[in-house]
């Protein structure tokens, strides 16, 4: 895979398509030839924070990041849209355009490529702009490894086994197999575990590994939006839980929080779980990553938001929401008085903002809704933030691998630091077994429409419980997506998923 142009960006809003066969060939007169890049400093700023501008455009083509993280899990049912109804449905061979785009895994190999192209092109930068220090590519190499583990644990968790290329000179892509998906997700851990060790934890200069202003942005400005220590444990934790390797996921769960003071996390309150200024502006005190949508750097939207789906009148002009969350299910995932996020009181009112309309018979799925314009009747677009690793998920991804080894007490600690701070009452047990449902149980209500339900399902082997998908059809491999046909005809050497040949 060879990327053969870049664009020139500025600050935080960017887009780039590179060239990568018949794939991803994209024609522009704002392109600039490589013999007139990596010739200074600002080469190597447009060349990161293109691979950001990458990774959000894989995320939130055509809601990809919900699709596969949350659709399939069950949770939320379908209005009118049918090509949704189908993901819901597990008919991932149905025949729509948003399906297409869904099954191809083209967009994260824009990342993977534009990562290539870095790792080998920045050093240029160093050896002709002096003002390029060895600290500046120390950093921009980190960054970039980050999203390239990144990019590679969503293709290893959509698609299973999938080409490895970390050159941007391996030759024609169509002749690249699939790896193994263990020799992925072990990459990828390789290259998250490099990022940690030369990422700061903030990027206000405090740090030997970032001093100074980071191409001229405060930490205000870059707080969650790029690549910190924080957000590397978090991968790392993720690729481990994926594996099994609950060591290693209660290693880097307990570095990010032992250090929560470092990073500045904390558990927000839960008004800031469905405030428009709260977590999903991605600038919370628990968020750890996130992509970036503020309108303030120009980056509001239409399209690649939950809220596209889920909101209806009076929030935006639309009769009816596309996708839902039914009362039935809202009532057994939050069955417990007191629940700041959503309960039902005796009297039939409600408490919390996870929904609202309850009294209809498709609820709204409220919790994400930050508009950039948010005065009835006018609206514009929205600014919500696609957070990927926030404090409170951490919490009870530690509170899981202290149950897989066998530190119950520990597992009960940090699974009741979430459940007070949503206002529910401590849980008491020391059955391994009934902890780990609990915490299973809360995953689910603190996490609701944040992309990870789906993953947790397939992870702790429960997709049969939540799903129509049947022992044998998992066993089959139908948990995982299969591959477009343009994905097989631009490569011959690829085999499509078991379950769906």
């Amino acid at each position: 895979m060879k990327t053969k142009l870049l664009i020139a960006i500025a600050g935080l809003s960017f887009l780039i398509l590179p060239g990568c066969k018949k794939t991803l060939d994209t024609a522009s007169t704002s392109l600039v030839t490589q013999d007139q890049m990596w010739k200074v400093k600002n080469d190597a700023r447009s060349a990161v924070f293109a691979t950001y501008g990458l990774l959000r455009a894989a995320l939130s083509n055509e809601n990809a990041f919900f699709v596969y993280g949350e659709l399939r899990g069950g949770d939320f049912k379908v209005s009118t849209r049918q090509d949704i109804r189908s993901v819901t449905q597990q008919d991932l061979n149905a025949d729509y355009g948003s399906m297409n785009e869904w099954k191809d895994w083209r967009r994260f190999y824009a990342v993977i490529a534009q990562a290539n192209l870095c790792l080998e092109k920045l050093p240029l930068v160093a050896s002709s702009d002096f003002r390029y220090r060895t600290e500046d590519l120390k950093l921009d190499i980190a960054n970039v490894k980050f999203l390239r583990a990144l990019a590679y644990f969503y293709l290893a968790r959509i698609w299973g086994d999938v080409p490895l290329i970390t050159s941007s000179v391996e030759g024609d892509f169509t002749l690249k197999t699939q790896s193994p998906e263990a020799d992925v997700l072990s990459f990828a851990a390789t290259e998250a575990a490099a990022a940690a060790a030369d990422l700061p934890w903030r990027y206000n200069g405090a740090w030997p590994e970032q001093q100074g202003l980071y191409y001229g942005q405060t930490d205000a400005q870059l707080r969650s939006i790029i690549a910190t220590k924080a957000a590397a444990y978090a991968l790392l934790a993720h690729l481990a839980a994926w594996q099994g390797d609950y060591a290693i996921v209660e290693r880097n769960c307990r570095l990010i929080i032992d250090n929560n003071s470092n990073g500045g996390y904390d558990i927000t309150a839960t008004d800031n779980l469905t405030s428009a200024n709260g977590i999903f502006s991605g600038q919370g005190s628990s968020v750890i990553f996130s992509i970036n949508f503020s309108i303030k750097n120009q980056e509001a939207s239409i399209k690649g938001h939950v809220e596209d789906w889920t909101l209806s009148e009076p929030f935006v002009p639309k009769k009816t929401a596309d996708i839902y969350v039914p009362k039935d299910s809202i009532l057994k995932i939050f069955n417990e008085a007191n629940d700041e996020r959503f309960s039902l009181a005796a009297d039939g009112s409600t408490n919390g903002e996870y929904f609202t309309n309850f009294s209809n018979s498709a609820p709204m799925f409220s919790k994400i809704k930050n508009l950039s314009v948010s005065l009835p009747p006018v609206f514009k677009s929205y600014q919500s933030a696609i957070v990927i690793f926030r404090f409170e998920e951490i919490l009870l991804l530690r509170a899981e691998a202290d149950v897989f080894l066998n530190f119950q007490s520990d597992a009960v600690t940090n699974l009741n630091k979430i459940r007070i701070a949503r206002g529910l009452d401590n849980f008491q047990s020391t059955d391994s077994k009934v902890i780990l449902e609990s915490i299973f149980k809360e995953r689910r209500r603190e996490l609701l429409g944040e992309g990870w339900r789906w993953y947790d399902l397939v992870r702790l082997k429960r997709v049969k419980d939540f799903t129509s998908l049947t022992a044998a059809d998992i066993a089959n491999g139908a948990t995982k997506w299969p591959l477009s046909k343009a994905t097989l005809n631009n490569n011959s050497k690829l085999i499509q998923n078991n379950f769906w040949h």
